[in-house]
């Protein structure tokens, strides 16, 4: 397909990310006000998460969140994104300026409005790997992506609460 456009010097491939498989493993944020739920998936502006949600066309820039997602998916552990610790702790204290990164805080009253109840306060969090297929079947009501759990990313034994993070996100 490149070499068909190449010559037109229209695009760009952009290197190594020319190329965006249909199959991907994706990390899936959630949060919860106990340990026993209920949980509640952060939705992001652009990657995949919903399963029925249509795809979204983010040409010609880049969500930065949403990209260092995708990119710390692919690191293989949280270590090797350390950002991500500070990023949690945020989500957890409910912090707006990082909620407004995303497509809607799903602990507020509702879409528009930006306000947490107390009950509503998610006091753990915790970081799930899935792998994220492109569905071929159209139609009404079908999901867009087929989706299967593979994993944790963080923590690998189970949840993060706001003080483990302070002390892993070495903030005060």
């Amino acid at each position: 397909m490149n070499a068909s456009f190449d010559p037109l010097r229209l695009v760009n491939t952009y290197g190594a990310f020319g190329v965006v498989d249909e199959e991907r493993i994706e990390l899936v944020i959630e949060s919860s006000p106990t340990i026993d739920g209920p949980w509640k998936e952060y939705e992001f502006k652009v990657k995949p998460g919903d399963i029925y949600r249509t795809p979204r066309w983010i040409s010609p820039y880049h969500y930065r969140l949403d990209w260092c997602m995708w990119i710390a998916s692919s690191c293989g552990n949280i270590e090797r994104s350390p950002w991500m610790y500070t990023f949690l702790y945020k989500l957890l204290q409910g912090d707006q300026h990082v909620l407004e990164l995303l497509e809607h805080d799903p602990w507020a009253s509702s879409k528009l409005e930006k306000v947490r109840t107390e009950e509503q306060k998610p006091q753990f969090i915790r970081v799930e790997k899935y792998l994220y297929k492109y569905n071929r079947e159209k139609g009404k009501g079908k999901p867009y992506w087929i989706r299967e759990k593979v994993g944790k990313f963080f923590p690998m034994q189970g949840i993060a609460s706001l003080k483990t993070l302070r002390e892993m996100a070495q903030v005060d």
